[in-house]
C-alpha cells in the first residue's frame, strides 16, 4: 500500500516537472522578468514618439548661407570702420581721455615761448626711464611744485625746497616723481637759461625759445614716416641741441629727451605719413608764414 502511494507521488511529480518545462519552452510564455523588460521598452518607445511629434510641430528657422555671409560681412565692415576711425596713437593711449586729448590738441603743435619750452624740456627730462603717461598725469603737480615753470622763480629755489619735495608723503597724480637728480636739474636748467639771457641771448637779441628753434632753422620739419617703427628717437638736430645745451651746463637733456621735446612742440611733425593728423598738419604748414621743411 505504501509502495503504491510512493509510486503514485513520484509519477505525479514527474508530470508536474514535465508540464513546467513545456510551458517554459512554449513561444507564448512570458516570464515576470520579460514582462518588466517589455514594459520598460514600451515606455521608451512612447517617450521617443512624443519627442518626435514635438520636433515636427516646432517651427524651424531656415538660415541661408547667403544671409549668414551678409551678416558676417556687415560685422566685418563695422569693425573695419571702427578701426579706421581710431587715431594712429590709439594703440599706446589705449583710449585714455587725458592722453588722447594731449595727443589731439597739444602734441606736434608749435610752442615758442620760453616758459612753454622750459616746461616741456623739464617734463621730458622727468620722463627719462618712465612713460609719458606717468608724467602727464602728474603735470599739474609739477606746475605747482615749480611755480608754473617761471624761470626766475625756479632759479630762486633753495636746497631746502628740494628736501621738502623729496620728503613729501603720498603718491599718485598729486605728487611729482621724487628723483633728486631730476628735481635738481629743473632748478639748474632755470639758472642756465637765466645766465644765457644775461649773456649770449642779450647780445644776439634772441629769446631762449628762439635759440632752440634755430636748430631747425626756425622751420618745422614735416617727416614722412611710413610706420612707427620708422620713426626716429633722435636726429642730427636733436644731437646738436643736446651738445649745445650740455656745453651751457644743462642737465637731463640727452638727444632723445631733446627730440621728444621737439616732437611735442612742433619742431618736427612725426605723425605717420598720410594719417589724418599728418594731412591736417601739412595743411597748416602750407599756410605758415616762413614755410616749413619736408623730408
Amino acid at each position: 500500500m505504501v509502495v503504491g502511494v510512493g509510486i503514485f507521488l513520484v509519477a505525479a511529480l514527474s508530470l508536474l516537472v514535465a508540464t513546467h518545462s513545456l510551458l517554459l519552452s512554449h513561444p507564448l510564455y512570458i516570464s515576470r522578468k520579460d514582462i518588466m523588460s517589455s514594459a520598460a521598452a514600451a515606455r521608451g518607445r512612447a517617450a521617443a514618439t512624443r519627442m518626435a511629434a514635438a520636433s515636427k510641430s516646432r517651427p524651424r528657422v531656415k538660415r541661408s548661407s547667403t544671409s549668414a555671409g551678409k551678416s558676417t560681412s556687415k560685422k566685418q565692415k563695422t569693425a573695419n570702420e571702427d578701426a579706421s576711425s581710431l587715431s594712429w596713437y590709439h594703440f599706446f593711449t589705449k583710449g585714455d581721455e587725458e592722453y588722447d586729448l594731449y595727443m589731439a590738441e597739444e602734441w606736434g603743435f608749435e610752442k615758442r615761448s620760453d616758459r612753454d619750452l622750459f616746461e616741456k624740456l623739464s617734463l621730458e627730462g622727468a620722463q627719462a626711464g618712465l612713460s609719458w603717461k606717468t608724467i602727464l598725469t602728474k603735470r599739474e603737480a609739477y606746475r605747482r611744485t615749480f611755480h608754473n615753470f617761471d624761470v626766475d622763480k625756479c632759479t630762486n629755489m633753495k636746497s631746502s625746497d628740494i628736501t621738502k619735495i623729496l620728503e613729501t608723503e603720498g603718491s599718485g597724480p598729486e605728487i611729482i616723481v621724487r628723483h633728486k637728480g631730476k628735481i635738481e636739474s629743473v632748478i639748474n636748467n632755470a639758472k642756465m637759461i637765466q645766465k644765457m639771457r644775461k649773456e649770449e641771448l642779450k647780445e644776439s637779441g634772441q629769446t631762449f625759445g628762439e635759440f632752440l628753434w634755430s636748430f631747425v632753422d626756425d622751420k618745422p620739419i614735416l617727416n614722412s614716416w611710413k610706420s612707427l617703427t620708422d620713426m626716429a628717437s633722435k636726429t642730427e638736430e636733436s644731437e646738436a641741441m643736446r651738445k649745445a645745451l650740455k656745453k651751457r651746463g644743462f642737465r637731463f637733456v640727452g638727444p632723445t629727451t631733446c627730440y621728444s621735446m621737439m616732437q611735442a612742440c612742433g619742431f618736427v611733425i612725426d605723425h605717420p605719413v598720410n594719417s589724418n593728423e599728418w594731412n591736417e598738419a601739412k595743411k597748416l604748414l602750407e599756410k605758415r608764414p616762413g614755410g616749413y621743411q619736408k623730408r
